[in-house]
């Protein structure tokens, strides 16, 4: 079982070894998982500044950050409370 789903925002802990990236934000967008081990999780960040529009009565999340499949270990992630759809960023 995973620990996190895939479009849910996370946040970057302090004990990620990338300090550029602690406290910034994210949505679960890859899993990388064998025999039912977690390894990693691909990550694409919101920086704090992204947008959610709403688009024919369903909300779209646009990225602003231009970064793509960055990946953390399970540990350095916590989960904010905000699930988004696959509809929101496809």
């Amino acid at each position: 079982m995973t620990k996190f789903d895939f479009y849910q925002e996370v946040e970057i802990l302090p004990n990620c070894p990338y300090a550029e990236y602690i406290g910034k934000k994210g949505v679960i967008m890859g899993i990388s998982e064998e025999d039912g081990i977690i390894y990693s999780y691909a990550v694409s960040l919101l920086d704090g500044d992204y947008e959610v529009s709403l688009l024919d009565g369903d909300y779209e999340v646009s990225l602003l950050d231009g970064e793509t499949g960055l990946c953390f270990s399970p540990d350095c992630l916590k989960p904010t409370g905000k699930q988004f759809r696959r509809e929101n960023f496809y």
